[in-house]
């Protein structure tokens, strides 16, 4: 039963009984973060999704969004994994859904790690 209200409060207001930012805004958060590292990584070609269901897409040059070579996703993921953050994953990017009652704190949680990650496989292939 409490499961069941918590549900239909998150439907509601997005807000959830966790305290969560709220769908909308934790989505622009979490895109956010993504533009921060696209900026300062150089390889993130395309962030697609919608709330907090987001994806990003690695590539060698975003502007001709040629993908990055030797598995780069997978790699970038299994370091995310091994840094605590939960995600999927497959050669050229990197996939997100967090709860929907996620806060702030944890989605910056989130980029942080990933950030962290991305660092780590780049300056191992350099």
């Amino acid at each position: 039963w409490e499961i069941e209200q918590g549900a239909r409060g998150q439907r509601r207001d997005g807000g959830g009984r966790g305290g969560g930012a709220g769908r909308e805004q934790a989505g622009e958060r979490l895109r956010e973060g993504f533009r921060r590292l696209a900026a300062r990584h150089g390889v993130i070609g395309d962030i697609r999704g919608k709330g907090l269901l987001q994806a990003v897409e690695f590539v060698r040059d975003p502007k001709t969004k040629e993908p990055m070579p030797d598995q780069f996703g997978v790699r970038v993921g299994r370091r995310a994994l091994a840094n605590g953050l939960l995600c999927r994953f497959d050669p050229h990017w990197i996939a997100f859904g967090p709860p929907l009652i996620a806060t702030a704190e944890q989605i910056d949680e989130m980029v942080a790690i990933l950030d962290r990650s991305l660092a780590e496989v780049l300056d191992a292939a350099a």
